[in-house]
């Protein structure tokens, strides 16, 4: 006699047979008996729960011989029962609606539909894979089901509920098969493998129902295949060896690798899977199943072990144990990155070794949203004025000295306000002295410049009254004075007593310091530091590291005065003092006839016109000092792209 598969063998041939569909057995047992059957089904689910077995199991309960009507229990021996089973009946037509997909079928399908039962008392059209219809046809068969003959009942099965049209559902009964767990498919399994003297391991069964992933088809096949793949009992090794699987003693020790950090012994692994012939896309997706179970083990025990044999319980509840959710997680979300790149075309043996190798190593990619975080930070405080930067040494020079200007800087403007402290190189170092290191302190923390920094050798001069320079900027740009705001944003807070504002611009900007002290730019900052400070400051402009002592200007312009004269003294261009009055240095003039004298004199005169208070007058050049200023707003001081290649270089 022919050998007959086992799915074909065991198929249902009453509702009492079909398994883990309770619901839907249930309600049809009901109309059955009742005699309310629904002139249209819909059965949807997964491939092998029994769609279409409940389906003929329905039919010969509509067309049993043994009963004078419908019955929910056929006796599966009359001759219309046999008919159907034999796939013989001329009242139970089945349709692949894959291969028959088009309208024309479904019109000669609609021909034949009121033609009457030639045996029975009903006409079953069972269409298979129903969503492989076109939209035409579709539409063809929805005039049949809303008006079909009283003697016809068509039963739908899909697998892709969602792809059929709206229209066609609600015309049907719909009933969603679900997929069996793994418990129930090995019962099912034991049971065959009982009926057809079959020996099986508990744990064979376990990983045939495992591999089936919920459809009883597969499993039965599945264990078909395997009776006549060994010779004796159906052992587990024997299943993992049919199917390819790595088995859990491999899991169990590369979860271990990894997680104690042993990256030559997971890199190890893989390369003795790949040489025993395994499937490394395969090993990838076991293993993420079994960091799934570990996940879910300390949280919800009962869902973590469904899927497990009472022999692979006790390792991974160890090891569940021993390894952190954290740890877990991470596993998990970089197997699944490899396992899409493999399936994307990726080699898996070099998608598992990368991965390995990062999760050995602690290797994590930036990520993108902290970068931006940070940045965002970063920005806020500088403008704010909680940051004080110090523009870097160029290639080649050597440590600035002890005059350049130190930096220190405090978080979380305004509730601490970032001042800048310098060394004058008459002040010695922090040796000469008591002192320890350089304290800064305000109302809310200390910074401590310690002894012996690199970075910190200097001393801190009494600040005074603080003044927020990043507010000051933003004022000055509020007020359309972005010109000014380019030159002074260079410059940084030296010292503020009360009374006199020291600034201070790095010596690769020193160019910056003719431009500050024209009076075009100085009367905007005069303007904002009286609104700020309530009174009008004198302002001193250095050079970091410039030789010779400061001079202080007195400011006595009053609000309704002009421009403030600017001179420039001629021993050393890198201090420019502001003052109010019209007192000549007591250097010797320069000569009105020489040439140096007659641009002298011109620049005496241009310093000496009154400031414009209009809003309009920055927008004006006077002066070709001015395109220094709106190069300098555009490209800022590095000279855009060309700076940026000079520090590239550099």
């Amino acid at each position: 006699m022919r050998h007959v598969s086992l799915y074909r063998k065991w198929r249902p041939r009453t509702f009492d047979a079909v398994a883990g569909q309770e619901p839907v057995i249930r309600t049809l047992r009901r109309a059955l008996e009742t005699n309310r059957v629904a002139h249209a089904y819909l059965f949807s689910g997964p491939r092998g729960t029994g769609k279409t077995s409940t389906a003929k199991v329905l039919a010969m309960g509509l067309n049993c011989q043994a009963s004078d009507g419908p019955t929910p229990e056929p006796d599966g021996t009359c001759e219309s029962c046999q008919a159907i089973v034999n796939n013989s009946s001329m009242d139970v037509l089945e349709m692949d609606a894959a291969s028959n997909r088009g309208i024309d079928e479904i019109r000669d399908l609609r021909d034949k539909v009121n033609l009457a039962p030639s045996q029975g008392r009903m006409k079953v059209y069972i269409i298979d894979e129903v969503h492989m219809l076109t939209t035409e046809a579709f539409n063809a068969l929805l005039k049949m089901l809303e008006e079909p003959p009283e003697h016809v009942v068509f039963v739908l099965a899909t697998t892709e509920k969602h792809k059929v049209l709206p229209t066609i559902i609600s015309r049907c009964q719909s009933f969603d098969f679900r997929r069996p767990g793994v418990a129930l498919l090995s019962e099912k399994l034991r049971e065959i493998a009982d009926a057809e003297g079959i020996e099986a391991e508990p744990a064979a069964l376990t990983l045939i129902s495992r591999e089936a992933r919920g459809s009883f088809r597969d499993a039965e096949g599945l264990l078909d295949q395997l009776a006549s793949f060994v010779d004796g009992p159906i052992t587990a090794a024997r299943v993992l060896e049919l199917l390819g699987s790595v088995g859990s003693e491999a899991l169990l020790e590369t979860t271990d690798a990894l997680y104690e950090r042993r990256v030559a012994d997971a890199l190890r692994i893989v390369d003795r899977l790949q040489n025993e012939g395994k499937d490394l896309s395969r090993f990838a997706g076991e293993l993420i199943s079994h960091l799934r179970r570990l996940m879910l083990l300390p949280h919800a025990p009962e869902v973590a072990l469904a899927e497990v044999g009472n022999e692979e319980r006790a390792g991974l509840e160890e090891q569940a144990s021993r390894i952190p959710t954290a740890e877990v997680v991470r596993e998990i979300e970089a197997l699944g990155d490899a396992l899409s790149r493999a399936k994307r075309g990726g080699d898996p043996k070099l998608e598992l070794e990368l991965t390995f190798m990062k999760l050995a190593r602690d290797y994590t990619e930036p990520s993108m949203d902290v970068l931006l975080s940070r940045l965002e930070t970063l920005e806020n405080a500088v403008a704010n004025g909680g940051a004080a930067a110090i523009a870097p040494p160029r290639a080649g020079e050597a440590e600035a000295p002890a005059a350049k200007q130190a930096a220190v800087v405090v978080p979380d403007a305004p509730l601490f306000e970032a001042r800048e402290v310098n060394r004058r190189p008459d002040q010695g170092s922090p040796e000469d002295g008591d002192a320890e290191g350089a304290i800064i302190e305000d109302g809310i923390g200390t910074a401590k410049l310690e002894e012996g920094s690199s970075s910190s050798q200097a001393e801190v001069e009494p600040a005074g009254e603080e003044v927020n320079w990043g507010l000051v900027l933003s004022d000055l740009v509020e007020q359309k004075q972005k010109s000014t705001e380019t030159i002074f944003k260079e410059a940084r807070v030296s010292s503020f007593d009360g009374e006199t504002l020291e600034l201070v611009f790095p010596e690769e900007q020193a160019y910056l310091l003719d431009l500050a002290g024209d009076s075009r730019y100085l009367e905007p900052l005069h303007r904002v530091l009286k609104e700020r400070l309530g009174k009008r400051p004198n302002l001193e402009l250095r050079v970091a590291g410039a030789d010779g002592p400061a001079v202080t200007g007195v400011s006595a312009v009053g609000a309704n005065e002009g421009a403030m004269p600017v001179r420039e003294r001629p021993s050393s261009p890198d201090v420019v003092e502001v003052d109010s009055e019209e007192a000549p240095w007591p250097e010797e003039a320069p000569d009105e006839e020489s040439p140096r004298g007659v641009e002298a004199s011109e620049r005496e005169a241009e310093v000496a016109r009154p400031v414009k208070e209009e809003e309009g007058a920055d927008s004006i050049i006077r002066d070709p000092r001015e395109v220094l200023a709106i190069a300098l707003d555009l490209f800022g001081p590095a000279g855009g792209v060309a700076g940026d290649k000079r520090n590239e270089g550099g």
